[in-house]
Parts: structure tokens; sequence; C-alpha cells
């Protein structure tokens, strides 16, 4: 009977050891996944911006846009916003225009307001800080870097290619917002683009 003992006393101290293993690994993985899950909400509630709407807003090349700025995160001045436009023509040939929201670089004067407050009349009238939650409108000039005056990728251009054009908002701490923009009734003031 001693030897009996012996091997079930043995085979106790194996279950144990297995179950202290199995909960301390567990117990790590859990660990890391809450981890995983904190840095993912972390991400989420960091700085974002949506564009709500989009609209042609004269008869050659500028568009007007409207955004909202997540509920959480942190405040951000105008500089901290970038824009990128591109657009590619059927034959290949690729257009962009990138600059600060607000800044033109050359072409029609770029306006940023909150939404329901009237137009600034001077691009130095600009909303210069966006608040988390906020939501505001601003206007895109259609053009390149190079010939910020041209029309490319504006409402006349893409109507004339038959083409959509990409928009891109890159801010500081959160995702990039990329937004396809696509005539809805041609060139049309007013109509929608996105």
């Amino acid at each position: 009977m001693g030897i009996g003992a012996m091997i079930i006393f043995v085979g106790i101290i194996l279950f144990t050891s297995i179950v202290s293993f199995t909960i301390i690994h567990i117990t790590e993985e859990l660990t890391q996944n809450s981890q995983n899950t904190a840095e993912d909400v972390r991400r989420d509630v960091a700085n974002s911006v949506i564009i709500t709407g989009a609209w042609v807003y004269d008869n050659y090349d500028d568009m007007l846009f409207m955004m909202e700025f997540g509920a959480t995160g942190d405040p951000l001045t105008r500089q901290d916003v970038h824009y990128v436009l591109t657009c590619t023509e059927d034959d290949g040939d690729f257009f962009y225009r990138s600059a600060m929201l607000g800044f033109s670089n050359g072409g029609s004067a770029i306006f940023v307001w909150e939404v329901g407050t009237e137009r600034p009349t001077t691009e130095a009238d600009n909303v210069d800080n966006f608040e988390p939650g906020g939501r505001y409108f601003f206007t895109l000039d259609g053009g390149t870097q190079a010939a910020p005056g041209g029309d490319q990728c504006g409402p006349v251009h893409l109507d004339r290619e038959g083409i959509s054009a990409n928009l891109w908002l890159h801010i500081p701490n959160g995702p990039s917002t990329h937004q396809i923009l696509t005539l809805s009734n041609g060139r049309e003031i007013g109509s929608q683009i996105i």
C-alpha cells in the first residue's frame, strides 16, 4: 500500500503543477489581451475627423466640405490639419495639391469656419482652433502644387474628364481620413460630391 500511495501523491503533485501552469498561462494571455485592447481604445479615442458632407462651391474649381471632429481627443490648431487632394486622369496623368488647412498657396482663398457661423471674408478670419466634437466648414481649391490657379481635381476637371478625386485629411495623434470625391449632378453649384 505504500507504493500505491506514493504514486497517487506524485500524480497529485504533477496534476497541481499542470493546473498551476495553465492558470498562470491564461492569466498572462488575459493581461496581454487587456493591454492590446487598451491600446486599441486609446487609438480610437485619440484625435479623429470625418468628412460629413461635400458640395460644388463655385462654377470652376472650388469645393465646400463639412468635417466633424471626434468627441474625444485633444483640441487641434488649424495648422495641425493637412489636406492632400489628388486625382488621376484616364491617360495616367496624376495631379495633387497639399497644404495646411486654410492655406491656398496660390489660387482661390481657402476659408475655414464653424458650422452655424458666417463664412469669413478673409483668410485671416479663419477659425484657428478645432475643438473635440466640433463641426466646421472648409473650402478647397482645385489646382496643383505647381499650378495652384488651375482646375485640376476640382469640379470642372472631374466633370470634363469623367473621373473622381481623393481627399485625405491628416491630423496628429489620430488616423488619416480618406474621402472619394465624385460628382453627383455634374458641376452644378450645390451638387454633392461624396
